[in-house]
Formats: C-alpha cells, structure tokens, sequence
C-alpha cells in the first residue's frame, strides 16, 4: 500500500481509516458521557423507532395506530438490530460509526478512479476523516450517516459504469439510487438529473448512442420502478399515491410557512405555531373538517395549500430559498457541538447562519456581530469551523477552476448531484444537516483542488 506524505506525515488508507475509527468512537464517548444516551435523540427519532418496532412486531410498516406514510422503512430497518439486542442506541451507533468510516473508504475509491493518483485519493479521505459535521451527526439516532453512505456508493458505481460501460455497475448504481430514496425521499429526482446525465452523455457518442440511449432508460426504469413499488403500497394500504407524506407537510409547514410568516413580519416559529404544525390537536381545531378525514387526505390538502401559500408571492420564497441553499453550504454545526459537549443553552444566532441573510439583504454586519456580546463561545467556534469550511470550499473553487473539469465526465456528475442537493435543500429548514449527503462530494473536489494549490505553490512538500 502506497504511503501518501502530508507535511511531513505519511497516510495511507488504512492509517486514514484508523484516525477515522478512533476519532468518531472517542468523540461518541464524550457525548453519551456527557449527555447519556438521551443526547442520541431529535423530535424526529421516536418516529423512526416506533416504526421499526412495529416491522419487528408485525412485519408491517407503521406508527401506533396506522399504516405510516409520513416517513420511509430504510432508516428503520437499521435500528432493528439494536432494538432485537436490547441496546438500541449503542448498536445503532456503531453501525453509523462503520458506514461513516466506509463512506471514507468509498470516497478514496471515487477519488482513485477519477484522478488515479493514491496520494490525491488518500487526501480526500482524510478530509472526511476529520470533516466537523458527519463526525457529530453520527452521534444522533438520524438517518443522513445512512443516506450519505448509500449516496456516496451510489456515485462510486456510477463511476465504475461511466470507466467500464458494464450493466452490471449501472444495475447496482440505479439498486443503491433508489435504497438511498428509501432512506432520505430528498433524493426523489435525483434518477431523473442522473438518467438526462446519461442520456447528454449517448449524444457524444455517435457510434453508440443506442446502446447507451438504452443504457440510460434502463437506469432510469430500474430506480424510479423500485421507487414506484412504494408508491403503489401507499396508495393500496391509504390512499396516498405519493412517496412520502413528508414532502406535503414540508410544503405546508416549512415552504408555505416561511412565506407567510415574511409577509406577516412576524417569525416562522410564530408562524408554525398559528398553523398547527407543531401541534396536530391545535391544527385539527384550525381544521375541524378535517377531524373525519383520513391522514392521506389531509396530507394532499397540506401539500396543495403549502403550494399555494408559496406562489402567493413567488418572490419572498425564492429569497427564503435562496437564503436556506446558502445555509445549508456555510452553516456550521457550532452550537451542536457546544450543546453536546458544554450544554451550551444561550439563544445567540450562529454567524454562518446569519451570513444568508446578510447576502440578501436581509440583516446587517451590526446584527451579526451582537451575537458576539450574547455568546462568544459560540461566535468563536462558529468562526473557527467557518474557517475550516472556506478551506474545503476553496479547494472545491480551485477544482472547479482547473483545465480538467469540463473535460472530466465523473467530475461534472459529482458537482451535478452537488447542485441538485443544493437546489432541494433550500428554504427555512436548510442548514448544515443537508450538507452531509453533499460533504463527499466537497471533499472529493476540494482535496483534489487543494492538492493542486499546494502542488503550484510548494511542489516539494507533494511527494512519494
């Protein structure tokens, strides 16, 4: 195995891997210390274990009194382990410690195909060793360490296919596509972005443009129909002919929320709280009619009024989307960290979080920075993770920048997917937590764009 030296410290794979390893265990330990295994929960994880408690009771998928329709069985399905073992948190957790670590492993395998060069290769996986939020979210009882594994395989056999032209890469690629889905519905479009990737890709290729015309329908048909066959048990067990009811609460409580809440001047918790949607008994008051009607009723209706609500003033919610994107690049995990690791409860706002809103016009350097007299723990760390961030994101600009990008196929896939992630997690609800599915992709480019910044202006130091 080939050593990679780094300023004077040699790597290779498995040393990158064993940093990793015992980086993520130790980090654990501190935060179940600290916070017992409480600190492993979110308002969203009581739902993912009743339903995986009633896969194991049952075989059937469902909350405490129907068939479930808001959430997918993928994280589910993995909790059930820990459940059987009596150790649901521990269990659950080490298995997030692993994907984490071979999430690692798979990043210095897409690195390796596309640039060929282990040191670059080993580079990028060390950059996710060390990467701030996939190492604390790791800690929660959440589906995205999951998610971001699925995803990151997903583009790897991509790869494989695009280098290999072999169907089975491009079966495995479109299996693992539509796993991930089951996981994280976010990435519901994504065989559509991938499939017209494909197809551009055929258009090049005047000899073979048939066989890989078909090889794209065939991507296509094989994830959106393992997707499909979720859709068509909604619909026979409730009604619901979409995939996730979550989309439909998102529209309503988050998308057209936001809208509303910026039109009114007033907060979007504010705004949520007038809605209902923190409280399905106060919303049912809101909505006495509704009383009667089945789940995947009201779920359509929330999703119809959340569009409504959205294109009642188009131009508000494109600057909270807009707003939400750019968090959801810059924030930082600042006040998870101090919460987890200090019991940090001081309402100051992050400045990553703030800097969106700065961009658009919507608060000022004077705002920002009172967050300072509220907090400086938390303006600190915040400004020390952002510190860290703008060196991936440079390094990422600097990939972008070189002469190899638009003539690199696998390249121009990862920053596509980086985009449509991007796109999709704008709004109110964007932050870093809808990074961690895009953070291979960062380090992937940016470690090959730092090494090429480095390799111009100390070529010494870049070495066997």
């Amino acid at each position: 195995m080939n050593n990679t030296k780094i300023y004077g410290f040699n790597f290779t794979i498995r040393g990158v891997l064993t940093i990793a390893f015992l980086l993520r265990c130790l980090l654990t330990s501190v935060v179940f210390a600290i916070n017992h295994t409480s600190g492993a929960y979110t308002l969203d994880t009581e739902l993912y274990l009743i339903t995986a408690r009633k896969l194991i009771e049952s075989g059937q998928f469902a909350n405490s009194v129907q068939p479930e329709i808001f959430r997918t069985p993928g994280y589910p399905l993995l909790l059930i382990p820990g459940i059987l073992l009596g150790q649901q948190e521990l269990v659950a957790i080490f298995i997030q410690i692993m994907l984490s670590c071979f999430t690692i492993f798979v990043i210095y395998k897409i690195a390796l195909a596309i640039w060929g060069e282990s040191k670059i290769a080993t580079f990028c996986a060390l950059l996710y060793a060390v990467e701030p939020v996939s190492i604390l979210w790791l800690t929660l009882l959440m589906p995205e360490t999951l998610f971001t594994a699925l995803i990151t395989l997903f583009m790897y056999l991509l790869i494989k296919y695009f280098t290999e032209k072999s169907w089975k890469y491009l079966l495995c690629a479109a299996i693992t596509l539509a796993a991930s889905i089951y996981v994280r519905p976010i990435g519901y479009y994504l065989p559509f972005l991938i499939s017209a990737i494909l197809l551009i890709g055929s258009l090049t290729k005047i000899q073979k443009n048939k066989i890989l015309m078909i090889h794209a329908c065939v991507f296509f048909l094989v994830a959106m129909g393992s997707v499909g066959i979720w859709q068509v048990r909604n619909y026979v067990k409730t009604g619901y002919s979409g995939f996730a009811a979550v989309s439909d609460y998102n529209l309503y409580c988050y998308n057209g929320a936001s809208v509303i809440a910026k039109q009114k001047n007033i907060t979007f918790e504010e705004m949520s709280e007038q809605l209902g949607c923190n409280n399905p008994a106060k919303y049912l008051k809101f909505h006495p009619e509704q009383q009667e009607w089945s789940q995947s009723k009201i779920y359509r209706y929330m999703g119809k009024e959340g569009k409504k609500m959205i294109m009642s003033n188009t131009w508000d919610a494109s600057i909270v989307h807009l707003e939400g994107t750019l968090r959801t690049l810059i924030e930082t995990p600042a006040k998870l960290y101090l919460k987890r690791f200090t019991k940090q409860r001081r309402p100051a706002l992050s400045l990553s979080s703030q800097i969106p809103k700065l961009l658009t016009g919507q608060t000022s350097w004077r705002v920002i920075f009172s967050n300072f007299h509220i907090s400086p723990l938390v303006f600190f760390a915040d400004l020390s993770l952002l510190l860290i961030l703008g060196a991936y994101l440079l390094g990422v600009t600097a990939a972008l920048l070189s002469s190899n990008f638009l003539k690199n196929r696998a390249m121009i896939m990862l920053v596509s997917i980086a985009a449509y992630f991007l796109a999709v997690s704008g709004g109110v609800a964007g932050g870093y937590r809808f990074r961690l599915a895009i953070m291979p992709i960062i380090c992937l480019l940016g470690g090959y764009g730092l090494w090429l910044i480095v390799d111009k202006i100390k070529p010494k130091n870049i070495q066997e």
